[in-house]
Parts: structure tokens; sequence; C-alpha cells
């Protein structure tokens, strides 16, 4: 044991857990640390006795994600996946209608935007399949920095669209599965989404994402509520210092992965030296901004709800409430079937909700409800409230380049995973995690 190279593992979401598995496949001896009680991290689902499935805020599983099928297969969990619709419904005041991923001919007939932006939007969609599906990719900066010449996602956009349809459109697609704002994102993540999300399937893991986080830490030691609070250097080694309950502990290792959100990372190795640490990393995890995520949801009867369906408000306003999923869950006593609702405010008052007692986050948002859906229940049940302070790392223009040269400066003894290297997908983690590891090996 004395031989084996010690590397620690600062967070246990899904970028530092795909570390782990390389790391041990390759005979590091890896302690992997999470403040919280679980693994997975945003990528984590809670779980109610209540309802059957008992899982809730559980995201998505797609097929177009690579890394994570491959651990599906090896972990033999293809049963735990179950299909769900894809379908987006855009609410323009209160009135929705159907804009889903993989149906042209439905695009065509949506009812919210201009004919001239529905077929141009799906001439566009099949010319950035054709030419560029091979050569760009979502969750692999490496590929999407070629295509990152500094425009944003409007200005990408706005080439082939009206400001209506691209309100309406373009701006649903990006917006419904990401709360950050089009404004702010490369070009390059809208064209990835044109090549790669037609015709995708979706799905969510019955009992829970975090298992796939799980499995992926097998033959390291996972230390669950250990909060490290400090990486410094000790010659050529690393110190960590943490916290478990009241205590406060230290150990040395030789290689560390950090998989925090990045303005943590940043922090947690302020005091680390130029030669390990440069001024360009430093600054790629100081700037880097995200979007907070809360996520409120509610047991209600069926009543005149859509099921298995992904509403988004249109435009380009700041709504009261941005998405609603709903999903059909069944009671646990009599076994009655009801709609699980999950609600995300807009930014503004997700910011002014996050860290307030659980009793004002309903009841600041369950009023709002029925701005999206307006028959919706009057008196919901509330059910749980889950928050993401560092919900989206948000992929600003000339991100996807830095992030390509901050990736490949790597090298040990320090090394740094997440999703922000990427997009904000579990499956961009997944890569990072992988890379951040082969960097260390």
């Amino acid at each position: 044991m004395s031989g084996r190279t010690r590397t620690a593992v600062i967070g246990g979401g899904m970028a530092g857990c795909a570390a782990t598995k390389e790391l041990v496949a390759r005979g590091h001896s890896v302690d992997v640390f999470e403040a919280g009680d679980g693994l997975g991290g945003r990528a984590r689902s809670w779980h109610r006795p209540e309802i059957e499935p008992s899982v809730g805020i559980n995201l998505m599983c797609a097929s177009i994600y690579d890394l994570m099928w491959q651990r599906v297969r090896e972990y033999g969990l293809e049963d735990q996946l179950v299909e769900i619709s894809s379908n987006l419904l855009v609410v323009d005041n209160g009135v929705p209608a159907s804009l889903p991923s993989d149906s042209p001919a439905a695009v065509l007939s949506y009812r919210h935007a201009p004919r001239r932006d529905r077929l141009s939007f799906v001439v566009n969609s099949m010319k950035e399949f054709v030419l560029n599906k091979k050569k760009i990719d979502l969750f692999d900066a490496e590929k999407l920095a070629a295509f990152d010449d500094g425009a944003t996602a409007v200005d990408y956009g706005r080439r082939f669209l009206s400001r209506r349809g691209f309100d309406y459109m373009l701006r649903s697609q990006i917006e419904g599965f990401w709360n950050f704002r089009c404004e702010e994102i490369s070009a390059a993540h809208a064209k990835a989404l044109l090549a790669t999300m037609g015709g995708v399937k979706f799905y969510v893991f019955a009992n829970g994402m975090q298992v796939l986080a799980e499995r992926d830490t097998l033959g390291a030691r996972v230390r669950l509520g250990h909060e490290v609070t400090e990486v410094r250097q000790v010659g050529d080694r690393v110190e960590l210092t943490w916290r478990s309950g009241g205590d406060v502990d230290s150990d040395v290792y030789d290689n560390v992965v950090v998989a925090t959100p990045a303005p943590i990372a940043a922090k947690l190795t302020a005091s680390l030296p130029g030669q390990w640490v440069d001024a360009d990393t430093r600054r790629f995890l100081e700037t880097q901004e995200y979007e907070p995520a809360l996520s409120v949801s509610y047991l209600v009867d069926r009543g005149n709800l859509p099921s298995q369906t992904h509403l988004m408000a249109g435009g380009a306003g700041d709504p009261k409430i941005r998405n609603m999923i709903i999903y059909p869950r069944r009671t646990a006593e009599g076994r009655r079937e009801k709609f699980l609702v999950f609600a995300y405010p807009g930014r503004e008052i997700t910011r002014k909700l996050l860290g307030r007692p659980a009793e004002k986050q309903f009841e600041t948002v369950t009023p709002l409800l029925r701005t999206m859906v307006p028959d919706f229940p009057a008196d919901p049940e509330p059910f749980q409230i889950a928050e993401r302070p560092y919900g989206f790392p948000i992929p600003a223009p000339g991100r996807y380049r830095w992030s390509v040269r901050v990736s490949k400066s790597q090298r040990p003894p320090v090394v740094y995973a997440g999703d922000y290297f990427s997009a904000p997908t579990t499956e961009a983690a997944l890569l990072a995690g992988t890379r951040a590891a082969a960097r260390l090996i």
C-alpha cells in the first residue's frame, strides 16, 4: 500500500467520481472528500417514500451521452432507465404550443412563430446537422472551441430568425433546459445544440443518477460529510485540511483533483504556487459565473394538466416562472396517481429566495404557478425544495477556447475538473473528470 500513489479527489459530484474511476483503475489509492451526505453533487436526487417512484429532481440522461451510456452498460443499469417525453411546450400568455426537438414536421406547425421562421429554423437545423455533426460536440470544449468566435447565441440566431422567431424557438430550446440567458452564452453552444439534438431521446434513472457516481467510486475511500477548507503545498506534495462535524483534520497526498464549482476551487487552492497553478488557470476559475437554480415541487391531482411535459415561458424577459416539469407519480397509500410538478422561478425571484426558509419559498412561488398554467390547481400540496446555488456554469463567448488552453496546461500534482470546462451537463462533467485523471496518470 505504501508504494501506491495517494490521490485526493475534492468533490463527490459526477466529475470527481469519474476521475476516481480512472485513478483507481490505474492503481492509485484514492480518497474522495464530499461535504454532503451522498455522492452525485448537483445530479443527486432526493427520495420521498410518499410517492412511487420515490425520485425527484432527477436530471435527464440523453441518448447522445456517450460516456454515460458506456457506464450504464458496464454497470448493467439498463433496467434503471425510464424514457420520458421530449415534448417542450412553449407558453405565450398562458397559451402552450408544442416545440419538439425530434420532429421537423411538428416544428413547421408550431403556432408561436411566423411561418418563415419555422421554415428557417428547420433548414438551419438540418444544415448544422449535415455540416457540423462530426465537427462539433455540445459536451467537448476541444470541438466547440473552433466555433467559439466571440459571438453570442443571440448573434448567431438572429442571422436566420426574426426577433420573435428567435425568442420563441431557439431561445426556448436553449433556456428550456438551462437557466442562463442566450445573451450571455457563446454562439458555439447554440450551433452545437442544433447540430446534435435532432431525434434525441431522454431518460431518467428510476433510483436517481447518483447510482453512477456511487459505482464510479468503488475501490476508493469515500469520506462523506468532509468539507475540505484548504489545499496547500508541503514540499512536492499537497496537504488537505478538512472539517467533519466539529473536528478539523489534515493529511498529505501525492496528487489532488479539485472537482468543485470553479469559484470554490479557486478559493481552496489560492495559496498554491504559480508553478502548480498558473495565473491563466486562476483567472479562468475566478471569472466563471453561474446561474443558480431553485426547484420548488408540488403534488397535485391530475386535473387538466398535461402529463410528462416540460413547459417553458416563451419570450426574452425574466418571467415569474421560467420552467415547469410535470411527471405522473403514484402515492404510496392507495396508489392514487398524482402529478409531481417541478416549478423553477425566474432569475430574479430565484436569487431572492435562495437560502430563505422553505415556507417562504413556497409562499412566494405558489401564487405564481398560474402565470405558466392559468388553470393550475389553486391549492397544490407543497412537497420538496431543492437549491442549486451553482446551478449552471455560463459558457460565455470565448470560454471554450480558454477552457482548452487551461485543460491542456494542467499537470500534477493539482488538476481541476467540472462541467464548467464545457457545458452544464452530466456528460460534460464525466468527460472533464476523465481528462483530469488522465493528466495525473
